[in-house]
């Protein structure tokens, strides 16, 4: 038995992140060219404020390179987990799957979450209007992971 489950993301999503964070990064450039030229009030406030401009930036063009941020596709069977993403595929047998749960985010029961956690990894897949496919592999994947004995 076998589940196969994709999350698809968008890629306009990824291009208005790095849109979005490299016009940060040029504001914090240009507020740090501005200050060392000796324009504007206030240095060490601007300098902060360019600083933290620009972090937020970096983060954003990191994060639109993250192998979260492009198409996962998840294969859950009796070998283990295998995760292919946009940098190759990632192969987890249960052994490594420390957890799984299951969160049932709102009270009408049409989103639900699924959060795997290995040893490097944690995923957590969204199932939108498809709760039945999310129990069911929960309930696949919960039946092979070990489970510590004290636990209820």
């Amino acid at each position: 038995m076998s589940f196969t489950y994709t999350v698809p993301k968008r890629k306009t999503n990824r291009i208005t992140y790095r849109i979005m964070g490299s016009i940060f990064f040029l504001v914090a450039f240009a507020q740090f060219f501005m200050v060392a030229m000796g324009y504007g009030n206030h240095k060490i406030l601007t300098l902060i404020f360019a600083l933290f401009l620009g972090s937020y930036g970096i983060y954003l063009i990191y994060s639109s390179l993250r192998k979260q941020a492009f198409d996962i596709t998840y294969l859950f069977n009796d070998e283990g987990l295998t995760v292919t993403h946009h940098y190759g595929e990632t192969n987890y047998s249960f052994e490594d799957i420390e957890f799984v749960t299951m969160v049932i985010a709102d009270e009408n029961m049409m989103f639900y979450v699924l959060n795997v956690k290995t040893k490097k990894d944690v995923y957590t897949i969204p199932f939108t209007m498809k709760g039945e496919l999310c129990e069911k592999i929960y309930e696949f994947v919960n039946a092979r992971i070990k489970h510590d004995e004290d636990e209820a």
